[in-house]
Parts: C-alpha cells; sequence; structure tokens
C-alpha cells in the first residue's frame, strides 16, 4: 500500500506545457520534486518505452504533456456483448498502483504517469460533446486509463470537473478510484449529478492482486465519509476473481458494504468477472511471478478475451445479487459489464433494451426503476 500521497521521483515537462496553469499548479503542489524540461517528446518517450522493466520504472516519474487528439472517447465495450454506453475523459493516464490484472500494463504504449495540462482543449470538446447530446442522458468520468484520485492532491483535477459539471442537466459524471485520496471531494460542495465511485474486491484479492492500494475497509469508509457530505457514491466488483471460499467473502464485504453505506446513496453497482487478452498473460506471468488468478480454468469469449466458463460466472453474478437483495440493496441500480444478453436476463431478470434504456436507468440515481 503506497504509505502517504503519491510523490513522484520527477517530473518531466513538455516544453510546449510550461507555463499552462496546470503545469504552474503541479509544480507549487510538488516544489521539492526535480524537474527536467523535455524539448524533444517523441524521442523523450522512445527512449522511456525501451528502458529496462519500462512498466515499474513508468509509474514512479510524472510527465506533464498535452492531449493531441480527442480528450472524449466511447467506453472500449466490445459489440459482442451488451455495452454500458459509458464515456471516458482521457485526462491522466497510468497508475502508480500496481494491480496484478490491470490492463493498462498492456494496453497503454508510454509507460509513465501522464499529465494532459491542455485544459482549455478539454473544457471546448466537452462544450461540444455535451451539446451535440443536448437533453441525452449521459454518463461520462474518468477512471479508465488510470485512478481517478490517485493523482488529485497533486492536479486538483476532481475541483476543476465538479466546478464544470456541476447542474449539467441529465449528465452523470464519475471519478472512479480505489485509493481513499478524498481531501478535495470533501472540500467540495456535492451535486446531484455526480458520483464518487470505488473499485471494490474481497480482503483477500486486495492484499495478494492489488498492490499499493489501500485495504478495502479503507475505501468503503472514505466512500462513506463522501456519502455522508452529500455524493452519491458507486461501487465497481470488477473484476470478481474465483478461489476457493470467494463467494462466502464477497458475500461478507457486500453486507459490510451496505452496513456502512445507506442504499439511498448508492447510484450503482456493477459486476464483472475477470477477463483479459491472451497476450496479457505473459506480462503477469513475468512481472508477478507468484500470482494464481490466471491459472484457472477459462474459455476464450466471443471478444477473444480469457474469461471464466458461463456457469461459474452466473453463479457468482447470481450469489452476489441475492446478497445485495438480502442486505436492503434492492432498489440499486445493477448492471453487468461486458455480458451477453442471456446472463443479463439469467443474473438480472432484465435486458436493457438498446442503449439509452440503460443509460436511462444507470443515470437516475433518484428515480431507480427500470425503463
Amino acid at each position: 500500500m503506497l504509505k502517504s500521497r503519491f510523490v513522484p521521483r520527477k517530473i518531466f515537462i513538455d516544453e510546449e506545457c510550461r507555463n499552462m496553469p496546470l503545469t504552474k499548479r503541479i509544480l507549487k503542489n510538488l516544489s521539492q520534486v526535480p524537474t527536467e524540461t523535455v524539448s524533444n517528446p517523441q524521442r523523450f518517450l522512445e527512449e522511456r518505452r525501451i528502458s529496462r522493466d519500462a512498466v515499474q520504472q513508468g509509474k514512479k516519474d510524472l510527465f506533464i504533456t498535452s492531449q493531441k487528439g480527442e480528450f472524449i472517447k466511447p467506453c472500449p465495450c466490445t459489440p459482442q456483448y451488451i455495452g454500458c454506453n459509458y464515456f471516458i475523459i482521457n485526462l491522466d493516464l497510468n497508475c502508480p498502483l500496481d494491480c496484478t490484472y490491470c490492463i493498462l500494463q498492456h494496453y497503454l504504449y508510454d509507460p509513465l504517469l501522464i499529465v494532459h495540462a491542455n485544459r482549455e482543449d478539454l473544457w471546448k470538446q466537452l462544450d461540444a460533446f455535451i451539446n451535440k447530446n443536448k437533453g441525452r442522458a449521459l454518463r461520462i468520468g474518468t477512471g479508465e486509463l488510470g485512478d481517478s484520485l490517485v493523482l488529485d492532491h497533486i492536479t486538483e483535477n476532481s475541483k476543476d470537473l465538479i466546478s464544470y459539471f456541476r447542474g449539467k442537466g441529465p449528465v452523470l459524471f464519475e471519478l472512479k478510484t480505489k485509493t481513499v485520496n478524498i481531501q478535495n471531494i470533501l472540500e467540495t460542495e456535492p451535486a446531484s449529478n455526480i458520483v464518487i465511485s470505488w473499485s471494490l474486491n474481497s480482503p483477500r484479492i486486495a492484499r495478494s492482486e492489488e498492490k499499493n492500494a489501500p485495504p478495502v475497509e479503507e475505501r468503503i469508509d472514505a466512500a462513506r465519509r463522501v456519502a455522508d457530505k452529500g455524493f452519491f457514491v458507486g461501487f465497481h466488483f470488477d473484476p470478481l476473481i474465483r478461489y476457493p471460499g470467494c463467494e462466502v467473502e464477497y458475500e461478507s464485504l457486500i453486507a459490510r458494504l451496505l452496513n456502512r453505506i445507506s442504499p439511498g446513496k448508492i447510484a450503482w453497482i456493477s459486476l464483472g468477472s475477470l477477463r483479459f487478452p491472451p497476450s496479457l498473460k505473459p506480462i503477469i506471468q513475468e512481472r508477478f511471478p507468484r500470482t494464481k488468478i490466471i491459472y484457472e480454468e477459462m474459455v476464450k469469449g466471443l471478444d477473444g478475451k480469457l474469461r471464466y466458463f458461463r456457469p461459474s460466472r452466473l453463479d457468482l453474478y447470481k450469489r452476489i445479487i441475492r446478497c445485495l437483495k438480502e442486505n436492503g440493496g434492492e432498489k440499486v441500480p445493477l448492471y453487468l459489464c461486458m455480458e451477453s444478453d442471456t446472463i443479463w436476463r439469467e443474473a438480472l431478470g432484465w435486458v436493457p433494451r438498446g442503449k439509452e434504456s440503460l443509460e436511462s436507468y444507470l443515470s437516475s440515481p433518484l428515480g431507480n426503476s427500470k425503463v
């Protein structure tokens, strides 16, 4: 676990970003950290990619640069399974946490903690995106390509983003994290369309597979404090990982969660089983030789990813859903991540009627009825 808030070993600054407001803020918040200006970002990144243990070393340094393309992209769901029609803001890339199953160690081309400083471009793109989808129930957030809050004491992203999205009609904005770095959240006035969510797993998996992340109980306590502040909170049990006795441990965790946090403050809960492309397996084997999670019996799904056999996934989903209902969570919106309509129907008893149906269902935490 990170013993304190993350502090990078060194800050590299793209020359063209040196005078941007976010760069100045970061340098003020990290005044004790050495810096180096980068005049040729492409060559700099190429050299970092071929360095020894690039993934691990990349988690120690911060690179401030500009996003050259689009900040906002659709969540990379596969067309063979039901997607949640979620949109991602790619602000910060990579993460100082080091989970064994993390897709970023395979997916991201540049193994560095990257912060995009050209925020004026972000606000313009968001204005255009929201205007284009005016009146539509949208879910948009950060946390797919890097934890939303692990760098928040450095960037103060949460304050800027909550201020931007506050009162933006049917648009729900989510910050997704595994950390307890919530000080900026607690200092910010809540808004009804803002959700702060946590990725949770069983305590055993958190200890063995989620290196540098705080214990699950600390995450739940952080979520309780945020909910007490007035924000809606969300939870993502993804990836659910099978091992002997896992069902009992997940059920115990859910009971504790709903005992600590009122279901009425929970915007949604998602469930998803462990899945990964076959090409990630050798990376995990090399970086985490002691892990056992990749040696369970698996099958290649419609999306080409390895995943548990359908009966195993379905049994785990059903037990967790039953536990949620038995502990007062029967009205909390639930959804499955990257599962077929058959699994949806057997686990949840219904199937979304198109993307807009699921959007409306998940975008109305105060009116928890299916549409």
